[in-house]
């Protein structure tokens, strides 16, 4: 069968039917065998056999393995951004309203609430979980500005850090706010990547009803105390840093 070339892709002759059911088999396949093998270990054939297509199909809808990996991070990055998206418009309002400690610190909390209720209350597909910790660990495919990722990918990121940035007193994007945003968050994905030691320690055999509610509420009031700790924390700083300059005006 002979081919032709579209848009810098291969087609095999008669073309082939653009679907996004295919396309969505495709990254299926490709998200279990690159959590499984790496983004080196696994082949294109490999991941067109598993997704029962020919291995041309990943040329045509992707153009080779790293347009499918890109894919693969784009579209589990799009599925928790849709199912945050609100949380997370509702911060960026109250940032921008320059809305008082208390209700930032409860716009923190949906968003968090919003983030469990994906990882353990949807129908998160169990193969995400090995390609996300690959992908976190830095074991994945690199990508330099032109090949950027949706940038929905650091939004979380960006309205926690903020909203951490304010609380305590910091400039936006200060390096002690991001860090601060990745340990706090952590207690739910750490979780969520982690499930089954932390089900064996916990001697469960499943996550859900009042099990799911008890890990909620523990992660909610430890978020709440570390969150209002860091209020406390710039209270006192800029209470010392006003003594310290009515100090000094009054000895010079």
């Amino acid at each position: 069968m002979t081919s032709r070339t579209q848009r810098g892709r291969i087609v095999a002759e008669g073309g082939y039917q653009c679907g996004e059911k295919t396309r969505a088999r495709i990254i299926d396949a490709a998200i279990t065998l690159f959590g499984e093998l790496g983004f080196d270990g696994a082949s294109t054939r490999d991941i067109a056999a598993l997704a029962s297509v020919n291995p041309p199909a990943l040329r045509y809808y992707f153009n080779n393995k790293e347009g499918v990996y890109r894919a693969c991070v784009k579209h589990i990055v799009s599925a928790v951004s849709a199912h945050v998206v609100d949380s997370l418009e509702a911060a960026e309002e109250k940032l921008a309203a320059n809305a008082g400690d208390e209700v930032l610190i409860d716009a923190f909390r949906a968003i968090q609430r919003d983030l469990a209720s994906y990882l353990f209350a949807s129908a998160v597909p169990s193969n995400w979980r090995l390609f996300t910790i690959r992908e976190q660990a830095g074991l994945g495919l690199k990508f330099n500005a032109e090949q950027g990722v949706d940038p929905a990918q650091t939004r979380i990121l960006t309205v926690s850090a903020s909203v951490i940035s304010r609380l305590c007193g910091l400039p936006a994007n200060h390096p002690e706010s991001i860090i601060r945003a990745f340990t706090i968050n952590a207690q739910l994905i750490s979780f969520h990547v982690t499930r089954q030691s932390a089900m064996t320690a916990l001697t469960w055999d499943s996550i859900g009803g009042e099990r799911l509610a008890q890990l909620l509420a523990i992660t909610d009031d430890q978020t709440v105390t570390l969150l209002r700790a860091l209020v406390s924390a710039r209270n006192a700083s800029q209470g010392l840093q006003t003594k310290r300059t009515g100090f000094n005006r009054c000895v010079t």
